[in-house]
């Protein structure tokens, strides 16, 4: 009874900690920042959080080119509580998941006091990489600790040679991979590299009935995740719609992304990669030193394939976020280590290596306090983020109520809608142009519409835009109402 008392108190300071760092450093849904939804992404996943809780339909009604369960997410957040104190309510859980998890996997192989210094680091990474919250990295988190500290908990405990992985885990691990999946797909690659390493292990040991049991109970949780999203899209008339979005998109977004192509770029990923490349180092050092050679290799596999997946992305610090199961489980390492052998680790052999993994820590710890300072004082200067919003009520209020059904908003920002608290009546309600260079039928389609079914409002980013078509139809159809310093209001001439 003492023990679970202990533990209860563990989680609660564990809990307070995750509230306490979200209300910092999630200003896109954090009570403490009114008038901000965080980077465009936020906020669009926001919005059609929104519209789902209104009866619109991803990818149908409201256009984006991420997973199914991330919009289910916002959703729900929007469902407990509108106007994002329900989503930051989720976030809470989400990150008290992330917290408890990585103590438990801690708890595997240290005394308590120890286990704090994990959680510590892992704050740190996140705290430069966060964005404002609410962003796809931060809620695959927990579906890849929780593969992360099973996995491990079986290596560790499992006795050598008689390999009988859980089936359960498996089950655990196919669910985690395909709710991610249906998040941001990139998320996922990290249960591939665990689930690799456990397949090994189990042919290794020729433990061929158990790795086949394995096999089944993943394909299981993995078929009952698609299940449950192809029932939803099937019954609204909008499975390819979402296989569209999910996936045929992302398919032309990465064929059109082109990768780190500056030195500016280089410069950024190498410091944003710094986790990665001391969690890979001391995977090899884990190996070299006989200690448990499946959980280095797992440290060194799942490095790898998280590196590979960065290199073929973009150069956004959020996608930073993803460095940090590899990071935590190699601190976990590191303190076991020292210890277990204190001193004597400078003494044997490899203590060479040694040095240079303590090097790379420092180096990764040094960069990463230098990033989150920059990013507490970016945070303090910023708020609220009046250049977006300010004046959308005043725009609103220009349009009859009547007419709030009719609107495109055109390159204008998803949190000026949510400020203004109008829903967008296409699709394609931002970043159209953005999404247009990836995929030129999203344009032609917007321009059909302005064209053929030309909305009563417009409301256009004061930008220049590449649309010109869009302008030419401005002249013919609309006149001009106001514009601010963000957007410009046009209203369809009377025939």
């Amino acid at each position: 009874m003492k023990t679970f008392k202990n533990s209860l108190w563990d989680y609660g300071i564990l809990a307070l900690i995750a509230v306490l760092f979200l209300l910092i450093f999630a200003y896109g849904t954090s009570p403490l920042f009114i008038d901000n939804f965080g980077i465009s992404d936020s906020a669009i996943f926001l919005l059609i959080g929104k519209g789902i809780t209104a009866g619109y339909i991803p990818y149908v009604d409201l256009f984006d080119h991420k997973g199914p369960v991330m919009f289910f997410i916002e959703a729900l957040g929007w469902w407990i509580s509108p106007n994002r104190f329900g989503n930051f309510l989720l976030q809470w859980l989400f990150m008290t998941a992330n917290l408890v998890l990585i103590f438990k996997m801690g708890r595997l192989f240290l005394e308590k006091k120890w286990c704090w210094v994990p959680v510590a680091f892992f704050l740190l990474i996140l705290a430069a990489t966060f964005e404002g919250g609410n962003l796809t990295e931060e809620y695959s988190l927990p579906l890849l600790l929780l593969p992360l500290y099973l996995a491990t908990k079986y290596f560790k405990l499992e006795p050598l040679g008689k390999a009988k992985h859980p089936p359960l885990y498996a089950l655990v691990y196919g669910i985690c991979f395909t709710l991610i999946i249906f998040i941001r797909l990139n998320n996922s690659v990290f249960i591939g590299a665990i689930v690799l390493v456990v397949m090994i292990q189990l042919l290794a040991n020729r433990s061929f009935r158990n790795f086949f049991d394995n096999v089944l109970t993943f394909l299981s949780g993995s078929f009952f995740v698609c299940s449950l999203v192809a029932i939803y899209f099937l019954a609204n008339h909008a499975f390819g719609d979402m296989i569209y979005g999910t996936f045929l998109f992302n398919l032309k977004y990465a064929g059109g992304m082109s990768g780190i192509s500056t030195p500016a770029e280089f410069v950024k990923f190498s410091y944003g990669i710094a986790p990665m490349l001391f969690s890979f180092s001391m995977g090899v050092y884990y190996v070299l030193k006989k200690v448990s050679k499946e959980i280095g290799w797992l440290l060194i596999s799942g490095s790898l394939i998280t590196f590979f997946s960065l290199l073929l992305g973009g150069v956004f610090y959020h996608y930073f976020i993803l460095t940090t199961p590899c990071f935590v489980l190699a601190i976990i390492l590191l303190i076991e280590l020292y210890v277990t052998n204190g001193k004597m680790l400078i003494q044997e052999n490899y203590h060479v290596m040694l040095v240079g993994v303590l090097a790379l820590l420092l180096i990764t710890v040094g960069i990463y306090l230098n990033f989150s300072y920059q990013t507490v004082r970016e945070i303090a200067a910023e708020q609220p983020n009046d250049s977006y919003y300010e004046n959308a009520q005043t725009i609103k209020n220009l349009i009859p109520a009547a007419d709030l059904d009719s609107i495109l908003g055109y390159s204008v920002p998803a949190g000026w809608f949510l400020k203004a608290e109008i829903t967008p009546c296409y699709k394609y309600f931002t970043m159209q142009e953005w999404w247009g260079r990836y995929d030129p039928q999203v344009l032609i389609d917007t321009n059909t519409l302005l064209e053929n079914d030309p909305p009563k409002w417009i409301v256009l980013n004061n930008d220049p835009q590449q649309n010109q078509t869009l302008y030419a139809v401005l002249a013919m159809k609309y006149e001009l109402v106001t514009k601010d310093t963000v957007v410009t209001l046009y209203h369809l001439k009377s025939e």
